[in-house]
């Protein structure tokens, strides 16, 4: 019995309504791809994929009705996208404008591009570019070669006079012949690309079916330009086999175990439980006619999927034949198809003759006739017209189906896309010279302010961070002054409040350290004695602590040591007379340690300037990457020229100190001169320590010297009047302790205040950032300075500087780009799908 072919009567493409819809919903469909955002909405998708012997481009071909090239080396290289239309495009009404069987087969031929010469994704999709419109089917393999020769030749396309059109094929003559330019390409084998995932676009108007489909190059699994190819193929196919949305048609040689397919292998990755996967099992004339066991396996996979009532509802009733596997079925079936082998196709059988001796085949081979008499919905599994009208009807329910979700899904990337780009960087200004000049002003004003710590500034971490500086150098300062260390009491030049720590008056011992005094012999009953606690001073741990937290200085004097010193200057001295000398020497000995605490200093706020400086930068200018590089470059040298003038300033404050010892501060001298005296008398001296009686015992006795003439105010007048053997010792010690008190308050606060002067005061001005920018780029002074005879051209210049200077990060601005190239794209999406409704109808 013959298998009749009723496609034509009871198939899709019987119905006229559906032809309608369907159109307009494939168009819709072409509509959105064209725009780019397929992927971004998930538009449903029918992917064609398998090995590159599988008979994948004999599919392509019967279900599109046209001959693709067969050229070596060219038709397994691009992916080919095919839109079939019964109708021609919709108009902004969804409606078609000429009546059913009015339309001419027209064949749009474009170029899609989405990735640029490296196979880089493109930053903005450029909208696809017509190549060439044919209404002659017999010349579609000649201008897809060559729209596929300018895809795999990009370069050569870009320099070509005219660009991709250069290429198009003469049809003048009998038959397409190739430009110059296409020739001069050479072999495909020479190409510059090998492969590249941009895209050859056929529109199909006037088609026997209402279909879009992707063909992908064909698997392959051996190059000779090496691995890297048969990968780059591998994740090109693997790419598009990805996304949910994508219905995957495999193309399966018959004879083959489906299983062992590369194909079915990746497909079972991405879609395990097989429900959008289709199988067109190709190649079923090559089976032996006497192989009834494979023939027999073939009908069961085949009729496995079968269902009543046609492909779109394959999912409805599709199972399992008996006894057969169940992992080899797949919810949307199997097709089989039979195309024109080799010799057919070298002696270019016509597509009607194709499909005829399809159908004959079909209808006698012993096999097919006796399955579709035990299983008459087999016949709608069989042959290329079965397939069409199946894939058509199976993506327009799909892509109808999902209409909802791309149009909440279009709502919310417009909103995302919208928050994403107001949260990016404004673009640069129209008039970059002012804006520069803005940005700089900002930065200067922002570093002021976090210098002086006032209400504009944002933060007070800088400033805070340079007075710990400054702190640490006075207290390392303090930790520098003199100290005399007399019998077992250590005494210093500073008090607590000089040092500006609180004054602890719980005990004696307290109190006397309060006063930058500490008596070692407290510490331990062993250390009674000079050499004793000199010693302790040395290794004894809670001493050296104290000393330390104490902030006493460093290192100290004995009394013994100054004796030696003052010894080493006696000369032509009267009896009673000090040699000044021994006291220069005495005093010249605790001066020079300032220099390096000052130095320190100085480096320490300039790591912080820096870091400053250059964050300040970073935060106006981090979206300008040449801008920030050339500033960053130009504050530093600023710095550098500010912290040369601030070093040359403190170096010169420590050298007055240095090189000189004098005060007109003579009444502060002279008292602090008279309280270390004092303490100095009493530590050698040891007086007992008098209680309220003996007290008022001495002060009685002293009544009574006054009316023979000695006249003592109070019991330490008298202490004081009494000689030493070291007298003049102590009074050298007092002087040097009185003097660098009064020194220490100078440099206390002379330091700091030569850094915030020449440095950090000078550090947020404008007109100095300003001039650092324009020294470091040779541009001159500022505009203000500039004479009127090159006004116009130097303003012309720093214009172009400033732009060339707030140039946008490549990466930022291709960002925006891209995110405002494909807002345009889903808002035109968005009204194309506002108006889809009548795709329903």
């Amino acid at each position: 019995m013959a298998i009749e072919d009723d496609s034509a009567r009871h198939g899709p493409l019987g119905d006229t309504q559906y032809h309608r819809v369907a159109s307009r919903v494939i168009g819709l469909a072409n509509q959105l791809r064209a725009l780019g955002v397929g992927s971004a909405l998930q538009l449903p998708a029918l992917v064609i994929a398998g090995d590159q012997s599988s008979g994948k481009s004999s599919v392509v071909e019967a279900i599109a009705g046209v001959s693709l090239p067969r050229s070596d080396g060219t038709c397994t290289r691009c992916p080919t996208e095919v839109r079939l239309r019964t109708h021609a495009g919709p108009d902004a009404n969804g409606d078609s404008p000429m009546p059913d069987g009015d339309v001419p087969w027209t064949c749009r031929i474009k170029l899609h591009r989405e990735y640029d010469s490296d196979g880089h994704p493109l930053t903005e999709l450029p909208p696809e570019e017509l190549f060439a419109t044919l209404t002659n089917k017999a010349h579609i393999a000649a201008f897809v070669t060559a729209a596929q020769a300018v895809l795999l030749n990009p370069r050569a396309a870009d320099a070509a006079p005219g660009g991709a059109r250069a290429f198009v094929p003469d049809v003048s003559g009998d038959r397409p012949r190739d430009p110059q330019p296409l020739r001069a390409l050479g072999h495909p084998t020479t190409y510059e690309l090998s492969f590249t995932a941009n895209k050859v676009v056929l529109e199909v108007d006037g088609a026997d079916a209402d279909l879009t489909i992707i063909d992908l190059p064909g698997i392959i699994h051996d190059h000779p330009k090496g691995k890297q190819y048969v990968d780059m193929v591998e994740r090109m196919t693997k790419a598009q086999l990805r996304p949910e949305h994508h219905i995957i048609a495999m193309a399966l040689p018959a004879g083959l175990d489906p299983e062992t397919q590369a194909i079915r292998l990746w497909v079972r990755e991405v879609d395990p439980s097989g429900s959008r996967s289709i199988g067109i099992i190709t190649k079923p004339d090559t089976i032996a006619d006497d192989a009834h066991i494979t023939y027999g396996k073939l009908v069961k996979l085949v009729g496995g999927s079968t269902m009543a009532g046609g492909a779109a509802g394959a999912a409805a009733s599709a199972g399992p034949a008996a006894g057969h596997d169940e992992s080899h079925q797949l919810t949307l079936g199997y097709y089989v198809v039979r195309n024109p082998g080799q010799e057919q196709l070298e002696d270019c059988i016509g597509f009607a003759e194709a499909r005829a001796a399809e159908q004959r085949y079909f209808a006698t081979n012993t096999h097919w006739v006796q399955a579709v008499a035990a299983l008459p919905s087999l016949k709608q599994r069989l042959g290329a017209n079965h397939l069409r009208s199946g894939l058509s009807a199976l993506l327009v329910e799909r892509i109808e189906t999902q209409l909802p979700h791309m149009r909440r899904a279009a709502r919310e990337q417009l909103l995302s896309l919208g928050h994403e780009l107001a949260a990016m960087p404004r673009p640069p200004s129209d008039d970059p010279q002012q804006e520069l000049r803005g940005l700089l002003w900002q930065a200067a004003d922002l570093l002021d302010s976090r210098v002086s710590a006032d209400a504009r500034a944002d933060s007070k971490e800088f400033y805070q961070r340079v007075h710990a500086v400054f702190r640490e150098y006075g207290e390392r300062a303090i930790r520098s002054t003199p100290a005399f260390l007399v019998g077992t009491t250590l005494i210093s030049a500073l008090s607590h409040e000089d040092k500006g720590m609180a004054t602890d008056s719980a005990g004696t011992a307290a109190s006397a350290m309060s006063d930058g005094v500490i008596d070692v012999a407290s510490y331990g009953a062993s250390y009674g004695t000079s050499t004793a606690a000199a010693a302790a001073l040395a290794e004894d741990e809670r001493l050296r602590g104290d000393v330390a937290r104490q902030l006493f200085p460093s290192e100290h004097m004995t009394l013994e040591q100054v004796q030696r010193l003052h010894q080493r200057h006696l000369g032509a001295e009267l009896p009673t007379f000090s040699p000044y000398s021994a006291m220069e020497e005495l005093v010249r000995g605790f001066k020079g340690r300032w220099r390096e605490h000052a130095q320190a200093c100085l480096e320490a706020v300039l790591e912080a300037v820096d870091g400053e400086a250059q964050a300040v930068l970073e935060a106006h200018f981090g979206r300008y990457p040449k801008a920030l590089r050339v500033l960053s470059t130009a504050v530093s040298a600023y710095v550098d020229r500010l912290a040369s003038e601030a070093d040359g300033a403190v170096r010169e404050v420590i050298a007055m100190e240095d090189d000189d010892t004098f005060t007109l501060n003579t009444h502060y001298f002279r008292a602090q001169f008279a309280t270390f005296l004092g303490r100095l008398k009493r530590a050698y001296l040891k007086p007992p320590a008098l209680d309220a009686h003996n007290t008022q015992q001495v002060q009685a006795l002293l009544s009574s010297l006054a009316a023979y003439g000695f006249k003592f105010s109070s019991p330490d007048d008298l202490f004081m009047a009494q000689p030493t053997p070291v007298d003049d010792e102590l009074h050298a010690m007092a002087a040097c302790l009185a003097y660098f008190k009064v020194a220490f308050k100078r440099v206390q606060d002379g330091v700091p205040l030569h850094i915030r002067r020449f440095l950090l005061r000078r550090l947020g001005s404008r007109e100095g950032l300003e001039a650092a920018l324009a020294e470091h780029l040779g541009t001159g002074a500022p505009a203000a300075a500039a004479g009127d005879g090159g006004a116009a051209s130097g303003a012309a210049d720093k214009a172009e500087v400033a732009r060339l200077l707030l140039a946008e990060d490549e990466a930022v601005a291709a960002r925006r780009s891209q995110l405002r190239d494909l807002e345009r794209r889903l808002r035109e999406a968005v009204a194309l799908l506002n108006c889809s409704p009548g795709v329903q109808a």
